[in-house]
């Protein structure tokens, strides 16, 4: 295959919604800055930006809640939609390679299928943990990190209610793991890109082939866009005072609960950043705290930017598998210290004592001494802690780097010069 050609890029959703989303849009964008041919395939949704391949899309889903769910069932787990517009748009586009960044219900792995029988090679994207755990991401708010169905014992998924805290919709999930790993649904995939060693050590563990598991960190590309202003900075420095900030989801697995009872303990203020299910249950165990707890909503761009770079440092007090946040690798390329959980793919963005400081994941004791060490900094040392921190990012997890290792994977994967076996994966 030649340096450059015609490439897919496919997720179900098309918009920001999450950091899943902004690695697929920005791997689509710079490929296609590249002079690679792209396309792209998404579930159809009213939050997304027009697109020259909406015609393709396949119509939003979500299962409908009661007992009209159990109508959905065949759908969640199989789409002959999603299926036959794969097959319509690869007559279409006809390209070189295919990079997928998460099917799910939305797409399910019906669309794998013409793939396969058109013969083109597949490289996915390895964003959490879907293929070892039906609910995605190792760990359940009463288990904490969990492993059990790991090894294809999915039914754990159902008996300990995982998601929603319901066994019927924790069962749907389960047999949607079964009847994916039955049918070999994901044996045409060619490729798996594993953003941190964390995760594809995690899937070497139980049981995928190393041949196919690639270690690419994510890339950060700029800080130029969407600066936050003085004016900005000023203003949330005068709002919140001497403050450490979070953002991102508020979901139990990202220990935000942990942050406050921490930030409690050590004297800081603290600024969550964002929305989740978890806000409620937030705000109630801010009300008991003794120091200021503000949630800002959802932000983005400068009024994003400026209440990060008027904090001491940025926090991420994760409790499961985190795998590659982008939120880390934004916060450090913007000279924030990053105090970090040392856990999943954390270790491997923050060096410990010199861009930040990491502290035992659910330990709000040891995570409050932590950010007295950042608070207790003088200013100087603090900056040059994050100036090392804007040096690393900008350094270690470039464009540059992540599209050189990208492209050689896809070129080293080639192109089948045989269609798979009757179209069945």
């Amino acid at each position: 295959m030649a340096s450059t050609g015609r490439l897919l890029n496919v997720h179900r959703y098309r918009y920001r919604k999450g950091g899943a989303e902004a690695v697929y849009l920005d791997h689509s964008r710079l490929f296609a800055e590249r002079g690679w041919a792209c396309a792209e395939f998404a579930m159809a949704h009213p939050r997304n930006p027009p697109s020259a391949w909406d015609g393709h899309f396949p119509a939003q889903f979500d299962p409908r809640p009661g007992w009209r769910g159990l109508l959905d069932i065949p759908r969640f787990i199989y789409s002959r939609e999603a299926r036959q517009q794969m097959a319509r748009l690869l007559e279409s586009f006809r390209p070189d390679i295919v990079h997928v960044h998460g099917l799910y219900h939305q797409l399910t792995p019906s669309v794998l299928e013409p793939i396969a029988a058109a013969g083109i090679p597949v490289v996915y994207t390895m964003h959490d943990f879907k293929l070892l755990c039906p609910a995605y991401s190792m760990f359940t708010d009463k288990l904490g990190v969990c492993e059990r169905c790991a090894s294809g014992s999915f039914w754990n998924c159902a008996a300990n209610a995982c998601l929603h805290d319901s066994q019927a919709v924790s069962a749907v999930y389960a047999l949607d793991a079964y009847v994916q790993r039955w049918r070999g649904a994901y044996d045409a995939v060619s490729a798996f890109v594993m953003p941190s060693r964390s995760i594809l050590e995690k899937h070497l563990e139980h049981g995928f082939p190393a041949e196919k598991l690639h270690h690419i960190p994510n890339f950060f590309e700029t800080t130029a866009d969407e600066p936050a202003t003085p004016a900005l900075i000023a203003e949330a420095r005068q709002r919140y005072g001497r403050y450490v900030v979070y953002f991102g989801r508020l979901s139990p697995e990202k220990g935000c609960g942990v942050l406050i009872e921490a930030c409690d303990a050590a004297g800081l203020p603290l600024v969550l950043v964002g929305e989740g299910p978890e806000e409620a249950r937030l705000r109630e165990q801010a009300a008991r705290s003794s120091q200021p707890v503000h949630f800002a909503g959802y932000l983005t761009g400068g009024p994003l930017w400026a209440v990060v770079e008027a904090a001491l440092g940025v926090v991420l007090p994760s409790i499961w598998y985190e795998i590659a946040p982008k939120s880390v690798l934004e916060a450090m390329a913007r000279a924030k210290p990053v105090v970090a959980s040392a856990i999943g793919g954390l270790p491997e963005q923050v060096e410990d004592g010199a861009t930040g400081y990491l502290a035992p994941p659910g330990n709000a004791a040891a995570l409050a001494e932590v950010l007295e060490r950042l608070a207790g900094l003088p200013n100087a040392q603090r900056e040059a802690m994050g100036e090392r921190a804007r040096e690393r990012a900008l350094s270690s997890f470039t464009t540059e780097r992540y599209f050189n290792s990208v492209e050689e994977l896809y070129n080293r994967v080639g192109r089948r010069t045989e269609p798979a076996g009757g179209g069945s994966t």
